[in-house]
């Protein structure tokens, strides 16, 4: 598999925000289409050959039918994702080039050689089908040009054949108009360009530091919540459970006699063990607001939000349960075969004559007592 580069991910980025803003103007632009090829039809109904104006006006309905069965598939998903954003890009290049085509004709089988009224008229229409394309089809390089260089040149062409002086101040004022259309939309497709770039990097900029606020605020072997969000997570849950006057609960856990589990199986597998642990914790914190965190080196902390005495020892037993359903080997343990835990729990209402760490330490009391009575317990603070 090809690895991509920043740069090739913010090319990409930016051309499928170019492609993306191409189909979502074409229904203005097709709209534009049938709307003033039937007004110039119907100007032209009496002075030209009405098998010529309506072969025209198919040619017109048929390229914009086309154009917009292609938006119709783009904006279905199972469709969109069956070709990759260069080849929409391409197809909105060929749609444009279609109707810029279309419209050209015009400028051909509508162009009357002998009334200059007629001849102002159409030069007219078609510069104005050029400037309103502008805003339309500059999202994307090329494009525009593909449009008015073939809706503008073969009338020019005409208006530059005439032998008439005023028609040839016309043909050159309209070759004027083109030439500042195409560099108009140059520039407008290049600031479009930086402003998608800038975005882009600018979310990208954004997720990176959000990445690493939440990294900051993970414990890196065990991938749980380290000392840093559990105290953060304390002090808001701690202002929340005193304006809506509930309790709080804390565990603290301690894995029993890890030292000697390092110090008979080594550190790879104290790592191991910590991971196993930890995933076992991060599980049994299920409702929302509970956090599980690794506090210290072997020491795990619960916070549970709204959580009584009585239901925060409910779970701390589980939680003891659970890690010694591991049957995480311990060869050098004085209690048991396998690893096991001790947790102390608390639990306080919070108010103004108590703060946060009141509770940590009675959790941390509670812990002391579980190791004190044997290991392997809950003992819940008084």
């Amino acid at each position: 598999m090809k690895l991509q580069t920043p740069s090739t991910r913010l090319a990409e980025g930016v051309l499928a925000l170019q492609v993306e803003h191409a189909f979502r103007q074409l229904p203005i632009s097709t709209l534009a289409n049938v709307g003033n090829a039937l007004i110039l039809v119907a100007v032209f109904w009496n002075d030209l050959d009405h098998r010529t104006l309506l072969i025209w006006l198919t040619a017109v309905y048929s390229v914009t039918l086309l154009r917009h069965v292609m938006l119709s598939g783009f904006r279905d998903p199972v469709r969109k994702g069956a070709r990759s954003t260069a080849t929409w890009g391409n197809l909105f290049l060929l749609g444009a080039l279609g109707a810029g085509l279309a419209w050209g004709a015009a400028g051909i089988l509508l162009f009357h050689p002998d009334s200059i009224p007629h001849q102002t008229f159409l030069a007219f229409a078609l510069g104005g089908m050029i400037a309103g394309a502008l805003p339309l089809l500059s999202s994307l390089p090329l494009v525009f040009a593909l449009y008015a260089i073939p809706v503008g040149l073969p009338i020019l062409v005409r208006l530059l054949s005439s032998s008439d002086h005023i028609v040839l101040v016309m043909a050159l004022l309209l070759l004027f108009f083109m030439a500042i259309m195409l560099v108009s939309s140059h520039r407008f497709s290049r600031v479009f360009r930086e402003s998608i770039e800038l975005r882009l990097q600018l979310d990208s900029s954004i997720e990176q530091q959000q990445q690493q606020a939440l990294l900051a605020r993970m414990d890196p072997l065990t991938e749980i919540a380290n000392r840093r969000l559990f105290e953060e997570a304390l002090t808001n849950e701690w202002k929340r459970a005193q304006r809506t006057h509930t309790h709080l609960s804390v565990l603290i856990a301690d894995i029993d006699y890890f030292k000697r589990y390092n110090d008979t199986l080594g550190h790879p597998a104290g790592d191991v063990c910590l991971k196993q642990v930890a995933e076992s914790m991060a599980t049994a914190a299920r409702r929302p607001g509970d956090l599980a965190a690794r506090i210290g080196g072997e020491e795990f902390a619960f916070l549970l939000p709204n959580t009584s005495e009585i239901d925060a020892g409910v779970i701390a037993e589980r939680v003891r349960e659970d890690i010694e359903s591991l049957h995480i080997a311990h060869p050098d343990s004085p209690i048991s075969e396998w690893v096991t835990i001790s947790l102390g729990a608390a639990e306080l209402a919070p108010n103004a004559h108590n703060i946060p760490e009141d509770l940590i330490k009675a959790a941390d009391a509670a812990l002391y007592r579980a190791k004190h009575e044997g290991r392997n317990r809950v003992v819940i603070a008084s």
